[in-house]
């Protein structure tokens, strides 16, 4: 045997072994110290979870104090009671009383113990009002026992919700004179020359909020589609009616399928029958007193109130600057083309005549003071985008693009005001230009909006400048149409500030729709005018009752349709200065500051007339809407024999329609999206954004 190698084998087997022990050593070694750091880690990993979850709780207890404390908040001014969810108003008053200032940052939570070695150390949240929306940057930030830190950042919107009042061709809270001999349907089935696509059109929908009036034997009216009422509906003697397509020139329908809601066509006449049924059914063609809460509006939402389109955060009824500039800062369109005639603020246009020519080439997204635009076919008024005007706009003529228009002021349309639109075939594209541009047009007001010779007296000349309506006279003078209609909104307002009312036999009753903290706005002719309204009841030496009356019972006013003359014994004329007027708005139909006169407003008119054919009617296209009043009248002694053709729609709180000869109503649904309108009176909490830092 060789002993050498024997010798040299054991000395390697001896290093194999130690090589491998040490092997072994190390593994171990490393095996307990991943072992010691992974029981580390998870223990890391577990605090920072905890400071992770305290951090959210800091959240969830800034939610609780910002929206659900608010919710059992009640306020007295503005009115708010526990529970309900209020308007902007009252949820800004709310953070004011928390401390919570527009701009500024504050703390609503520290070293909160949340047990379990867990504390919200802080949670700040920071305030800033802007365009019809409160935003809310909350900040909180979370910590466990071993100190271990966590911070979220959560950014809330507190807005009005959607206004989806444009939904509908005709929608305002009182709705009188509109609904006689009057076509309304959809302006892409009237305009449409494809055979394939009849019966693809959907319904239009037509709602009155507070009331509806109807010559319900003479209304000859026909609606392609549905309407909507909440309040009462009355004949001209204030009689509660509910059969408003009665034999014989009601107000009617045409049929629509009750399984989608889409215009049969060929067009047949049929009676509106009042949808019924617990839950109501969808697509019918009447509701009556439709419902105000929205899980039970089952064939979609009408809304309970028209809200203004610029914000009203201190909730007075009037443009503000600060609430103009809100608007104005977020326009981001411009005009160009046509005649842009602008005067700024003390100026005046001294003219019964339209510029032939404009002072200003283009406009960006804002003018500050009042604005004449005006278009032709070769010139037409180029639009696009937003354009906020700090005044009144007088506007008529062909308009190009789309765009919308915000007028801090009154809005005048002083002749047709129609898409530059194109033809194929003999047939009109329309909204569609020629060379293909979409024409679409939104205007909405601050104040009001008059179409047509507003002024005019009742048998008053209407081609007499100086015949105008002086808006303050006292001997049975007669007025307008416009002042004829103003009696009887200011009704509806005055009647919600009264406590006890007249009834027939001359004496007082319990109003039951009595609000002590509802703020009225009426209107006038001009500012400075006293306010009228038409709640007297007198007989006359042949016993016949002129006035009218309310009627507790209906909860509405009964006796003549409207008044028609400056009659104290059937109006009450409420002076400035009256303590009644102490908490109002008022809403004058004359121009800001008096820049353009009535007389020469009436010239306008007067001229477009003159030039018109004999049987043209009144035409305009676009949407218009404001939170006061729409007055639209054509008179049939004029060159539009009475007519008027709309393709768009009319939303407004009041809404006053005198067409002798007819209007076509066609909805324009194409702009039910175009003016983005929030509704403060009925606010909600968005969450747009959440991180962990």
């Amino acid at each position: 045997m060789n002993t050498k190698i024997l010798t040299n084998e054991k000395g390697s087997a001896i290093l194999i072994a130690m090589m491998i022990l040490l092997m072994i050593t190390v593994v171990s070694f490393s095996m307990f110290s991943i072992s010691s750091d992974d029981v580390a880690i998870s223990s890391n990993s577990k605090n920072m979870t905890k400071a992770f979850y305290s951090a959210e709780a800091g959240l969830a207890l800034a939610k609780s104090t910002l929206w659900s404390d608010y919710i059992n908040w009640a306020s007295t001014n503005p009115q708010k009671i526990a529970g309900e969810t209020g308007n902007r108003a009252t949820y800004q008053k709310y953070l004011d009383n928390l401390g919570l200032t527009d701009r500024a940052t504050s703390s609503i939570y520290n070293s909160f113990d949340l047990g379990n070695g867990q504390s919200v150390d802080n949670v700040s949240v920071t305030r800033t009002d802007v365009t019809g929306t409160t935003l809310l940057s909350v900040v909180s930030k979370g910590s466990s026992l071993d100190g271990s830190k966590n911070t979220i950042s959560a950014q809330l919107r507190v807005e009005g919700e959607g206004f989806k009042g444009f939904e509908f061709a005709i929608l305002a809270n009182n709705v009188n004179c509109i609904m006689c001999h009057a076509r309304i349907d959809n302006v892409d089935r009237v305009y449409n020359t494809d055979a394939t696509k009849e019966g693809t059109f959907d319904r239009v929908k037509v709602a009155s909020l507070e009331s509806m009036l109807i010559r319900d034997t003479k209304a000859n009216s026909f609606v392609a589609g549905t309407v909507y009422t909440r309040g009462i509906v009355t004949d001209k003697a204030g009689n509660l009616i509910t059969n408003l397509s009665p034999t014989g020139a009601g107000l009617e329908g045409y049929a629509i399928n009750s399984s989608d809601g889409k215009i049969q066509e060929p067009l047949n006449t049929v009676n509106l029958t009042e949808a019924t049924g617990t839950p109501l059914p969808k697509n019918g063609n009447l509701y009556l007193n439709y419902p105000t809460d929205e899980a039970d509006m089952t064939d979609g939402v009408l809304p309970t109130t028209s809200p203004p389109p610029f914000p009203d955060g201190n909730g007075n009824k009037i443009v503000d600057d600060a609430e103009f500039d809100e608007i104005a800062n977020g326009a981001n369109g411009g005009v160009s083309g046509g005649i842009i005639y602008g005067l700024t603020t003390g100026q005046t246009y001294n003219s019964g005549a339209l510029p032939g020519s404009g002072n200003i080439t283009s406009l960006g997204s804002t003018y500050n003071g009042n604005l004449i635009l005006i278009g032709t076919d070769a010139n037409p008024i180029d639009l696009s985008g937003d354009l906020a005007v700090n005044g009144d706009v007088i506007i008529q003529g062909k308009v190009k693009g789309t765009g919308q228009i915000y007028a801090r002021g009154n809005v005048y349309i002083t002749g047709d005001l129609t898409y530059a639109d194109g033809t194929n075939g003999g047939n009109r594209t329309f909204g569609t230009a020629d060379d293909g541009t979409q024409n679409a047009l939104s205007i909405a007001a601050g104040r009001n909006v008059m179409v047509g010779d507003y002024l005019t007296p009742k048998k008053g000349d209407i081609n007499n400048p100086t015949d105008v309506d002086p808006g303050n006279q006292t001997n049975g003078e007669t007025f307008s149409f416009a002042q004829s209609e103003m009696t009887l909104f200011n009704r509806r307002e005055w009647t919600k500030t009264q406590q006890f009312l007249p009834d027939v036999n001359g004496g007082m009753v319990p109003n039951s729709t009595y609000d002590p903290n509802y703020q009225p706005r009426y209107y006038t002719m001009n500012a400075g005018d006293p306010v009228y309204v038409f709640n007297k009841n007198y007989v006359d030496n042949k016993g016949k009752s002129k006035g009218t009356y309310w009627d507790p019972a209906s909860k509405s006013w009964q006796g003549k349709e409207h008044a028609s003359s400056y009659d104290l014994n059937v109006l009450t004329k409420i002076d400035v200065g009256d303590p009644q007027l102490t908490t109002a708005t008022i809403a004058p139909l004359s121009s800001t500051s008096n820049w353009i006169s009535p007389q020469n407003l009436k010239t306008i008119w007067g001229s477009n007339n003159a030039a018109r054919s004999s049987g043209d009617p009144f035409k305009i296209d676009g949407q218009i809407y404001t939170s006061n009043s729409i007055f639209a009248l054509t008179r049939k002694a004029s060159n539009t024999a009475g007519k008027m053709t709309i393709n768009g729609s009319l939303v407004a709180s009041d809404v006053g329609v005198l067409v002798g000869g007819g209007l076509n109503l066609h909805y324009d649904q194409r702009l039910k999206t175009f003016l983005n309108i929030k509704d403060d009176s009925k606010v909600l909490l968005v969450q747009t954004s959440w991180y962990a830092e």
